[in-house]
């Protein structure tokens, strides 16, 4: 899968599908680089590039660069012009960059939870690791006050590790249709 366009101007994908073709097709000017393990390659002269050099762990800090990659869309979006977010996959840092974009935009009017689901619907293979989503869940409560998303208890981890309740959820919808009481696991 290469570029998904998740919003007007913002697109989401693997560091592969990067190409300066590509970016001239999509009036795409800046490129956030969210891939330390992927070099870089050729572009054309006037691409920003804004890198975000780190792992995909959850125990990376994505929160500092969250702020300033949604600057970087409005400036864009402020000139008619478009911005990629990729990292090696295209859906767990790319994705988790571009919901905090989302977040941030005014007139996007979007909780995380909405955003998730907008990106979600664009780009269905998304999954932001649990330590980015935690990230996010607190960047939304800076930016707009409140959170959307809570982490919880996965049901087949037998409380060991903590998901956002939006995986929760499709999880659940996954398995049986909709809502489950218990969820052995077989392991």
């Amino acid at each position: 899968m290469g570029l998904s366009k998740v919003w007007q101007g913002l697109w989401v994908g693997p560091a592969r599908a990067i190409s300066s073709t590509l970016l001239s097709q999509h009036n795409i000017t800046t490129l956030v680089w969210a891939t330390p393990e992927v070099h870089l390659p050729p572009l054309h002269e006037g691409v920003n590039v804004v890198q975000v050099l780190v792992q995909d762990s959850p125990s990376q800090e994505l929160g500092p660069h969250l702020r300033i990659v949604s600057q970087a869309f409005m400036e864009c979006q402020a000139r008619g012009e478009g911005m990629a977010v990729v990292c090696r996959a295209g859906k767990s840092r790319s994705a988790a960059l571009a919901l905090a974009v989302l977040v941030a935009l005014p007139e996007a009017h979007l909780t995380l939870r909405e955003a998730y689901f907008t990106i979600k619907a664009a780009r269905p293979l998304i999954r932001p690791n649990p330590g980015f989503f935690a990230q996010l869940i607190h960047y939304e409560e800076e930016v707009l006050g409140t959170a959307s998303v809570a982490m919880e208890e996965s049901p087949y981890s037998e409380g060991k590790e903590l998901l956002p309740a939006v995986y929760v959820e499709e999880l659940q919808q996954a398995l049986c249709g909709g809502t489950f009481t218990t969820f052995v696991s077989i392991y």
